[in-house]
């Protein structure tokens, strides 16, 4: 019974801890269950029941296991939707579409598992309280998260925080990761206090003066970081944004590669809407992700001329998503065919000003790791795979304006965005203004495209600069440099044919203004300093612990 009573509080911490997070079920509402954001507050109690769970285990094995489930309880309840991504729009088998969910679960639930098994060798060998170090390791793991295997820190807990808008400017200092370490520290703060309740003790003081010294700090900062970028940004010229949602299931997407009338269709869908956007004012008219239906070579000079199927703009700037190819010749005979995901900026007329090449691709979606091996395998499943290049640096892009001079543009397409340490290296490069185009149609209906704002929101903090984000199917929006989602943001529009409300439902325009910003924050400045810091000390208390000393 006490087994069964620990592994019943382990998984029921995961799923509370999950619903903290912008989530979506087309069961019930094809919107966002908790646009408010209310439920964010559970994930400050979510770990009670786990850590509650961990003092029933008697060796470190024991603890792994419950860390384990309830890290394997999080993980489903929040990237469920990644199995409606392979089947739907990657033509997968659902065998193999579960087979892959799980083991990528897997892979995040071990990080869970080794955080609280490591806190529980610290405790138990040393003696010092959770509140001491588990903020810490749980740091550490989430840090590695960040970069194994190429790295998916998805769900990181200080996501949860996003929409709380006092508590994420802790991110312009020390990134997400603060935020995640913060959130245990409450939990291990209440952890100990639900102890001392259950046992009859003493109140515990320190652990909840820590907690709540720390929370009381963190939202008095919050509300004068607020103040103060809000005052900025206030009196910042400000550059006036079109983005245009063009409503295109994926299905229709992929056949628009292989179809001209097709092809013709989806730019129909985005003509009329960038040149009213042109007309409203806007300096900048931004397409999502790959939207151009159409394979560009990466050294095209223009996309002039009435055959590229481009609006007329005569003022406005046009970002446009493209994938390119490029051949090279090999010693053999054959032909080498690479692609890359890239966004142009282009001039009125078409001329192009600069591209830049996304970065960070997805594993198993853009490109195969260990190619050799598992290549030809992949592709007999994953038909519609194609194998892109990443680009081999960082390119800001430069806006020439109206009245002269250039807005330098910062432009993370999709993956990107998800990684911190891509908005840093940014940072370096002196932008006034982030972008987002992306694509989340492979998320379909589900809580992926509301959880993939929340990360882009904490960029925006991160950085302290506004944020444009075109969605080919997601949440287009505008984000202040606080964080905060501008009014207007453009729902999630049809991505799965069985699923949508309105297969009809036309293209949308969202036009708005983004202050043009400089300066950096102290997180761009110094990087993930906190988060190295506290690893270190995690695994300090670690090694004293596995050296079985018992510190005064």
């Amino acid at each position: 019974m006490n087994r069964l009573r620990s592994a019943f509080l382990a998984i029921s911490g995961g799923l509370l801890m999950a619903l903290s997070l912008p989530q979506c079920f087309p069961l019930i509402s094809l919107r966002e269950i908790d646009p408010a954001g209310h439920l964010e507050l559970l994930a400050w109690v979510a770990l009670v029941p786990v850590l509650l769970a961990l003092d029933g285990a008697t060796r470190r094995l024991g603890a792994m296991a419950l860390g384990l489930l309830a890290g394997l309880a999080y993980f489903y309840g929040a990237i469920w939707w990644v199995n409606h991504a392979m089947t739907a729009f990657g033509g997968v088998p659902l065998p193999i579409a579960l087979a892959g969910l799980s083991l990528l679960v897997l892979f995040m639930a071990l990080h869970w598992a080794a955080a609280l098994t490591a806190s529980f060798a610290i405790r138990r060998r040393t003696g010092w309280p959770l509140w001491t170090h588990l903020p810490a390791v749980w740091t550490a793991f989430e840090l590695l998260r960040n970069y194994l295997l190429t790295g998916f820190p998805w769900g990181n807990l200080g996501y949860t925080q996003a929409r709380h808008t006092a508590i994420a400017q802790l991110a312009s200092v020390t990134g997400v990761y603060g935020i995640a370490a913060l959130v245990v520290l409450v939990n291990c703060a209440l952890y100990a206090l639900a102890r001392a309740l259950l046992d009859r003790g003493p109140i515990p003081l320190k652990p909840l003066g820590a907690a709540a010294g720390a929370l009381v700090a963190v939202l008095a900062f919050g509300a004068a970081h607020l103040a103060s970028v809000r005052a900025r940004a206030s009196v910042a010229p400000r550059l006036r944004i079109g983005l245009v949602q063009g409503n295109v299931s994926q299905d229709v997407k992929n056949e628009a590669r292989r179809h001209a009338d097709t092809a013709e269709y989806v730019l129909e869908r985005y003509g009329p809407l960038s040149l009213a956007a042109e007309r409203q004012g806007a300096v900048l008219v931004a397409w999502p992700e790959a939207t151009y239906p159409y394979m560009v070579r990466p050294d095209l000079a223009s996309f002039a001329g009435p055959r590229a199927g481009l609006p007329p703009l005569a003022r406005a700037h046009l970002l446009l998503g493209a994938l390119t190819y490029a051949e090279r010749r090999l010693p053999g005979g054959g032909v080498e065919r690479t692609g890359s995901n890239s966004a142009f900026l282009l001039a009125p007329g078409g001329r192009v000003l600069g591209r830049y090449v996304k970065h960070h691709l997805v594993p198993f979606g853009e490109y195969v790791p260990l190619q050799a091996l598992l290549g030809k395998v992949l592709r007999s499943v994953v038909p519609l795979m194609v194998q892109q290049a990443p680009g081999s640096e960082l390119v800001p892009l430069d806006l020439p304006l109206p009245g002269g001079g250039h807005a330098r543009l910062a432009t993370m397409i999709c993956f990107d965005a998800i990684f911190p340490e891509v908005n840093v290296a940014f940072a370096e490069l002196e932008p006034e203004i982030l972008l987002n185009p992306t694509n989340d149609a492979w998320y379909g209906y589900s809580s992926g495209p509301y959880q993939f704002l929340a990360m882009v929101r904490m960029r925006a903090v991160e950085a302290g600069r506004g944020l444009a984000r075109p969605a080919y199917a997601g949440v287009t929006a505008l984000v202040e440099p606080t964080g905060e989602v501008q009014p207007g943001a453009l729902p999630l529009g049809p991505v799965d044919p069985d699923l949508a409300p309105d297969p009809e439902e036309g293209p949308r325009l969202l036009v708005g203004e983004l202050p043009r910003l400089h300066g950096r924050t102290l997180y761009t400045t110094v990087g993930d300093l906190f988060a190295y810091a506290a690893s270190l000390y995690g695994v300090a208390a670690l090694l004293l612990a596995l050296r079985g000393r018992r510190p005064s």
